[in-house]
């Protein structure tokens, strides 16, 4: 199989903005995981459109402070945290 370059575009204006960083951060695992340059595109609440170094750390960043406090958001802010580094990590080894 031949290694392909995928662009993943998430984020948004969406009330599902958190869910689509946890899932575009599996996506771009997935893809990496299968020899594929994967090239994140972040799209911030406001309409930003975010491309180049890490715009799934920013996001996650600007979600952790946008999410209000509780229990039942901590494991998403973590969760983006966590997805965030790894891909950063990706980077960084490349």
């Amino acid at each position: 199989m031949s290694s392909l370059r995928v662009g993943v575009v998430f984020g948004g204006r969406s009330g599902e903005h958190e869910v689509s960083l946890a899932s575009a951060a599996s996506v771009i695992a997935a893809l990496d995981a299968n020899g594929h340059a994967v090239v994140p595109i972040g799209i911030a609440r406001d309409g930003r459109w975010i491309v180049g170094g890490n715009p799934l750390r920013a996001l996650a960043v600007e979600a952790r402070i946008a999410l209000p406090g509780g229990d039942a958001y901590s494991g998403v802010r973590k969760a983006l945290a966590d997805r965030a580094e790894a891909v950063e990590a990706r980077e960084t080894d490349a």
